[in-house]
Order: structure tokens, then C-alpha cells, then sequence
């Protein structure tokens, strides 16, 4: 016989606990990896909502986020020396792949609720695998390509719920659109990492280099501008402690995707993606006393079954673009 059936209860006392302790450190990185990336919509709401600028948000996050990433990269000894192609590459990818695809979601977040939004963010890897496809990355298989169809019947459902009689452009409506565009840019991003990333380049690294160099035109225009009352205005603005927050959460956000892959595999982290939509609505309920229509959840339900006929594919690698964090 070529397939054997497992017996877990036939395994030593040893090897089970072993298995035992393996699996539970396995959830509680991902259980901490879903709550911090479902916290992501709400801080982001809190901050728009509290009158911070959404580009000088952008560009904040973004920096302080890639410095905390360096930090970790310098301590745990992954450096690699910063050359001109890293620079470029990272630039590039920085400012159209993470901080442009920010200040859209940034916009959209003010009139959505938390919960869609994180079921829509963890829909990212459908988007992924289309154009994975475009690009030759990925095979075509009917069943991961129904998952995209499922995907596409949510996001429609989601967006049908915020058209009224009144009016077939609501400000919902608008938010939906603004957010599903900078899944794309957050998509197109992964795609591109796994097409130039430079030799010798670990993802961590350019994750930290992106975002701290797609940082650098808003702060250079900031400078340019003189504009340095806005750094003061923010500073001074209640909600700026959030923003801080953000910055750390990012930085938490990507170690923790890099160490889940790295480590217990795509598979286990892709369930990260379904705790992220869980936590999002858990939030917005409790905080935000959002209330979900039957649309809206059987929406949300079309996304995550889409994402998980997306990602559940024999022998995965942790390097698969798809499965590289996305950058929010």
C-alpha cells in the first residue's frame, strides 16, 4: 500500500506531547498574527476618524515601521549591505506597492465598517493568484480559480448592500471601491517582490527597505513644502497616539508572518487570514457598535471560502508569492 492512515493515539507519550506543543505554539503565533492583523482596520478608523492626515499616516507607518523591521532584521543578524538595485527596487515597490495603496485604504476606512474591511484585506491572496496567473507565476486549476469566483460573488454582495434607492453611489459604496483598489496595489506588490526581489535579499529586509524608502517622496514633499506645521498639528492631535500604535503593530505584523511561514509552514498561516476576519468583526461590534447585515455576512463568508480554495494547494512552499505577507 502506498497510503497509510495516521494513528496519532499509536504515537509514544513523547512524540504526542512533542506534536502537542508543536501545534499549540503553532496557534497561538497565528491566533496573535489574526488579532494584530485584525486590529489594522480599527486603529486605522480610529486615526482617520480623529483627523490625521491620511498621507502624512502613510508615510508615518510606513517609515517607522520599516525601522522597527531593520531593527529586528540587525538583531536576529539578517543584513544585507544596501546597494543601488536595493534601493531602486525598493523605492519602486515602497511607494507604489505600500504607501499609494495606504492612503487609499486610508480614505475608504471612513466609511466602512471594520469588519467588512478586514474580510476584504484578507481577500488579498485571490487577487494574488490572478495575477500570478497573468504573470506566469502560478498553474491554472479550476478549483483555486472557483475560489476567486466565490471571492468576486462577496466583494459583489458587500458592495450591492451600499447602494440604496436613494442613491446608487453611497459613501460606503465609495469606501467599498477604495479599499478593493488597494488590494490590488497590495496584491500587484507581493507579485512584484517575487518577480525582482535582488539575490542575496531576504523578504524581511525588503519589506523594511520598501517601506521606509516608499516613504521617502511624502517626506520629502513635507520638506520641500515647509509644510512642518502638519508634523505639529499631528503630533498634538489625541489620536496620534493610535497612530504610533500602527507603526508598531506593522512591524509585529510582518515578523510574525515571516516567522509563521518560515516556520510551521503556509498552510498554518494561512488560517491567520480567517482569524483576522473573526477579530475584525469582534472589534467593530464591541467598539465601533457596528451591526452586520445578512448580506454583508454571506459576503464575507463567499470571501473567506474564496480564500481558502485560493490557498489550500498540495506541496506549498513558504516562498509562493502568494503567500508573502502583504504590505498593510
Amino acid at each position: 500500500m502506498f497510503f497509510m492512515r495516521f494513528n496519532y493515539s499509536q504515537l509514544p507519550t513523547e512524540d504526542r506531547i512533542i506534536i502537542s506543543r508543536y501545534t499549540l505554539t503553532a496557534l497561538l503565533f497565528v491566533g496573535a498574527l489574526g488579532a494584530v492583523r485584525g486590529s489594522v482596520p480599527a486603529i486605522s478608523k480610529i486615526v482617520i476618524l480623529g483627523g490625521i492626515d491620511p498621507i502624512f499616516y502613510a508615510a508615518s507607518i510606513s517609515l517607522f515601521g520599516g525601522l522597527l523591521l531593520i531593527l529586528v532584521n540587525r538583531v536576529l543578524g539578517w543584513t544585507t549591505p544596501l546597494t543601488m538595485q536595493v534601493v531602486r527596487f525598493s523605492l519602486i515597490g515602497g511607494f507604489v506597492g505600500i504607501t499609494i495603496p495606504h492612503i487609499i485604504f486610508f480614505n475608504g476606512i471612513q466609511s466602512v465598517d471594520v469588519g467588512i474591511a478586514s474580510a476584504m484585506i484578507s481577500g488579498v491572496p485571490i487577487i494574488i493568484y490572478v495575477l500570478s496567473l497573468i504573470f506566469k507565476q502560478e498553474t491554472f486549476a479550476i478549483g483555486r480559480f472557483t475560489g476567486v469566483l466565490f471571492g468576486l460573488m462577496g466583494v459583489a454582495l458587500i458592495a450591492g448592500a451600499g447602494i440604496t434607492e436613494e442613491a446608487l453611489i453611497t459613501a460606503s459604496f465609495v469606501g467599498i471601491a477604495l479599499i478593493l483598489l488597494s488590494t490590488f496595489f497590495y496584491a500587484s506588490n507581493v507579485v512584484y517582490i517575487s518577480l525582482y526581489l535582488p539575490d542575496n535579499l531576504s523578504r524581511m529586509q525588503a519589506a523594511a527597505w520598501m517601506m521606509i524608502f516608499g516613504s521617502l517622496p511624502i517626506w520629502l514633499y513635507i520638506l520641500i513644502g515647509h509644510d512642518l506645521s502638519l508634523i505639529s498639528r499631528t503630533a498634538q492631535n489625541p489620536a496620534f497616539i493610535f497612530l504610533l500604535l500602527h507603526c508598531f503593530v506593522s512591524g509585529l505584523a510582518y515578523y510574525l508572518s515571516f516567522y509563521i511561514i518560515s516556520n510551521y509552514g503556509p498552510v498554518i498561516y494561512s488560517v491567520a487570514a480567517y482569524l483576522m476576519v473573526a477579530f475584525g468583526i469582534f472589534v467593530g461590534v464591541i467598539a465601533f457598535g457596528e451591526s452586520y447585515a445578512t448580506f454583508d455576512m454571506v459576503g464575507v463568508g463567499l470571501i473567506i471560502l474564496g480564500v481558502i480554495a485560493v490557498t489550500m494547494k498540495r506541496n506549498q512552499t513558504g516562498t509562493e508569492p502568494r503567500l508573502d505577507p502583504p504590505q498593510t
